[in-house]
């Protein structure tokens, strides 16, 4: 959704102010609001906070509360990091940092309306960025040195937020699944459909090489442009688990034999055959970037960005500038877009709505997504579904998930960036 300011900025518990709602979703609101303390310090975050009318629901706030117990033990610079866990007028709610950027899946949309679609090594660069955060992910243990086994269950490309200065944030824990999490039903099925597991799609068992499976949907995508699995739900599922995936050469002919290998390995069928951890799929997206010699980095992501801001109608960042841009500038008295990103491997100048409506989802109904994968309608819900996904145990609601929060903030050691997790 669009964010909507409100009429008034609303006082929010004793230390927040909300300034706009940004999302809204089946369980939670999301907010951007401004964070006041002493000597007039003020600083924006994102309130993820549950639904009014569901904070009288057990089950809805030990879920509400397993995400925030997730995302408060987590620091890493492509994790979206979390100050603080609460609740203000019986309302529990998650404080972490406000992003200054957009969905992966809106960048590459507005690329390709531009004609002017994400550069084949800023889109890899991208994904390692995502591969190291969810390496930290998977890795991540708990304070008897054991690991938490957490699965986030929902990497897509709505998910990963691209900042403005050219990092990468991955979103959304609502669905994680971890070590000390409550009991699940495990017929509840997680995850949109097209980037589901093939274990995921069957209701098998789980763990991190689900979410690198994930991963290589998304680096398949934007590094090619368009979509893997689109259609029919009936279809898809079948393709997902007999693992039928065209190898990227089948689409475009001149794509790089070693980042087909990465995509295609990520893509493996069995668990067993992909990356056994995300660390080793991003050493290996370095290991092409290096060999094939494809400058990128936070920076050059930053000035594509701040380039395509411009070639809609918008202002440049001047700081973002290069100096033989400049100088161009100076001899023809305009910035143009760098076209030198843009090598011809992937689509023609001159993009349209037509080519941006392509690279959308299919929105089916939840039905037939049912039918597909064989389970009742209310397991996809997830809203209700989720609801009803979780014991009704409650012991160590908000202080527990405050004091993971609190002990994950004083490990940062200061501020974070600026972040938005989903609406669960």
């Amino acid at each position: 959704m669009t964010p909507q300011a409100l009429v008034e900025p609303a006082r929010f518990g004793d230390r927040y102010t909300l300034i706009e709602r940004v999302a809204v979703g089946g369980m939670a609101e999301i907010y951007r609001a401004r964070q006041d303390a002493i000597a007039g310090f003020e600083k924006d975050v994102v309130i993820k906070r549950l639904k009014p009318e569901l904070a009288g629901d057990d089950r809805v706030v030990d879920m509400f509360l397993d995400e925030a117990r997730i995302s408060a033990v987590l620091n890493h610079p492509n994790v979206v990091h979390v100050y603080d866990v609460g609740e203000a007028g019986g309302t529990p709610y998650i404080a972490m940092e406000y992003i200054a950027g957009e969905e992966l899946t809106d960048l590459c949309r507005r690329g390709l309306q531009l004609g002017r679609f994400l550069p084949l090594p800023h889109a890899v660069e991208l994904m390692r960025q995502a591969a190291r955060g969810l390496g930290y992910i998977h890795a991540k243990r708990g304070k008897d040195g054991e690991p938490l086994d957490i699965v986030h269950c929902d990497i897509s490309p709505t998910n990963l937020l691209v900042t403005e200065d050219g990092e990468l944030k991955i979103i959304d824990f609502g669905i994680a699944r971890s070590r000390h999490q409550r009991a699940r039903d495990a017929a509840i099925l997680p995850g949109k459909l097209s980037y589901m597991s093939p274990e995921q799609a069957s209701r098998g068992p789980v763990d991190h090489r689900s979410d690198i499976f994930s991963l290589g949907v998304v680096l398949y995508e934007i590094t090619l442009g368009r979509r893997l699995f689109k259609g029919k739900a009936s279809d898809v599922v079948q393709r997902l688990r007999e693992g039928d995936i065209p190898p990227p050469t089948f689409v475009r002919r001149d794509y790089p034999g070693p980042l087909e290998a990465v995509v295609m390995r990520a893509l493996e069928r069995h668990p067993e055959d992909r990356y056994e951890t995300a660390y080793d799929m991003a050493d290996e997206l370095s290991e092409f970037l290096r060999e094939a010699d494809l400058r990128t980095g936070p920076l050059r992501i930053a000035r594509y960005l701040d380039q395509l801001a411009a070639a809609a109608g918008g202002a440049r960042r001047a700081e973002l500038v290069a100096e033989a841009e400049r100088r161009a500038a100076e001899a023809e008295d305009e910035l143009d877009f760098d076209r030198g990103l843009f090598d011809g491997f992937r689509g023609a100048e001159g993009g349209s709505a037509e080519a941006a409506a392509e690279w959308d989802e299919v929105d089916e109904d939840t039905r037939e997504i049912a039918a597909a994968l064989g389970v009742a309608p209310d397991q996809l819900d997830r809203g209700g579904a989720r609801v009803e996904a979780l014991s009704a145990g409650r012991s160590g609601r908000i202080d527990g998930a405050a004091a993971d929060a609190g002990g994950a903030a004083a490990d940062a050691g200061g501020e974070g960036g600026a972040g938005a997790g989903g609406a669960s």
